[in-house]
Order: C-alpha cells, then structure tokens, then sequence
C-alpha cells in the first residue's frame, strides 16, 4: 500500500517538474502583419422607397405603385431576379406635432398620417452598372439611398496573400532580432492566426447620389478592397536553459523514481 502512495506521489512530482522544464523554455516571440488588395468584383446597393397617406390603406397603395413603378424600370438592365430583394419594410402612424408654451415641439395622441417604407437591396457583378442602376432607380421613385458597398465574391484567394504576407513578415522580424542578438532560431513551436479583417468599402453620401442623379448622373468612386492578416510565431531558440539550473533532475523512469524516494510514513 505505501509503494503505490509512493508511486502516485512521485509520478505528480514527475509532471510537475516537467510542466517546470516547458516553463523554463527559451523562445523569440514575434507576430507580423499582411495585408493584400483586390478590385472589387461584387456590389450590393441598398435602395428604400418611402411614401405616406392620410390612412395606412392609402401609404401602403402609395408604396405598391411606386415600387412596381421602380421594379419596371430597372428590368431594362438586365439584373437577374434573384438579384434583387426586399430585406426591410415598416408600416407606422405620424402623430400631429403641437407647439407648447415654451414655442417646443410636442407629439400628440392624434394621428396625422401613415407612413410605410420598403428596402431594396440589388447586387451585382457588373461594377459599371451601378451609377445607371442608381439613376435610373432614383429617377423612377426610389426616394432613399442607403448605401452603395464594395466586396468580393471569393475572398478566399485575398484571404491567404494576406496571411502569406503576414507570415512573411513575421519571419523576416525574427531572423532579424536572432541576427542581432546572435541566437539560433529552431522550429516555431506555436503559430496564431490572430485576425483577418476585410476593409469593404462603403460610398454613404446619399444626398450627393441623389442629386448626381437628377443631374448629369451617379459616377461610382473607384478603389479597392483591403485583406489584413496579423500572425504571432514563438520559436524555440538555442541555448536551451540547461536540465542542472532545475531544482531537481527529472527522470521520467518510474521504477529510478521509487528505488531513489525516501520512505514515506502514514
């Protein structure tokens, strides 16, 4: 019974004192960052048609016509159905306004009107459509643009120059402080991918679509889509912090453990 108290003890000591061993091990730490950059191949517009009517019966009418006034007119581009969809619509009172003693605005009980409003987002593949897309969306009674965002259809190609580039990075950093500091670089014993970020682009200023489109029309701005990957690398690094600094040597034989332990009494 005491050599198999003996045995459990001294197998924990074992793992304990290896755990210590890892602790002590000497490595270089050093992350790096990639970044790549692919013209955008995919566009998703994002369009709203709002109208208003005395009884919610009336706005919602208000609304049917004008979007199916928008769908006629777009079908001229040749945008595949499944291409556009309606991802948003509301239905809501406007209560009268009173002013108070204060000359505030206040918002009473009584209902003025309906308002209703239906989202609209259309994406594409063509990027040069997008300026006749808005126009010609706007013109036909879209009275709301959202956003016009930029992406990829297959980031994954974009995804591994950033990660490529990252781990370049991160090699070239480390050779660097192993030159400088006149170590030994061994095999990396932890790589982490910490971060992928994608940089889409969004074109926002609404009003400038509304007005280039009831003008001379929308001119989309170009640019590109931005990858970023950052990786951290730890190596392993001569010289190995030798076995001797330990408080005690390891030994992972079991049986040298038993034969050399003190007796313990219970």
């Amino acid at each position: 019974m005491k050599k198999i108290i003996i045995l459990i003890c001294l197998v924990c000591l074992a793992a304990v004192l290896l755990a210590a061993e890892n602790s002590e091990r000497r490595a270089l730490i050093t992350y790096g960052e990639g970044l790549s950059e692919a013209a955008p191949d995919t566009v998703v517009i994002n369009l709203g048609v709002q109208r208003e009517g005395l009884t919610a019966e009336d706005a919602q009418g208000a609304l049917r016509k004008a979007l199916g006034n928008v769908l006629e007119a777009l079908k001229p581009l040749d945008i595949p159905d499944d291409s556009v969809k309606t991802d948003g619509y509301s239905l809501y009172p406007v209560y009268k306004q009173r002013k108070d003693a204060s000359g505030g605005n206040y918002e009473t009980e009584e209902i003025d009107r309906y308002r209703t409003y239906i989202r609209l987002s259309i994406e594409i593949h063509q990027i040069p459509q997008v300026g006749k897309i808005a126009d010609t969306a706007i013109k036909a009674g879209v009275n709301r643009v959202e956003n016009i965002s930029f992406t990829l259809k297959d980031k994954a190609a974009a995804k591994k120059a950033a990660i490529e580039a990252a781990v370049a990075n991160a090699q070239d950093k480390a050779k660097l402080l192993a030159e400088k500091f006149n170590i030994k670089l061994l095999t990396p014993f932890s790589i982490v991918e910490e971060n992928i970020s994608y940089g889409q682009q969004l074109y926002r200023n609404t009003s400038m679509i509304m007005a280039d489109a009831k003008s001379a029309g929308f001119n989309l701005p170009e640019g590109k889509i931005q990858v970023t990957s950052r990786v951290n690398v730890s190596y392993e690094i001569e010289p190995f912090a030798a076995a001797a600094t330990l408080p005690i040597q390891v030994s992972t034989n079991t049986q040298e453990l038993i034969e050399s332990a003190p007796a313990f009494a219970y």
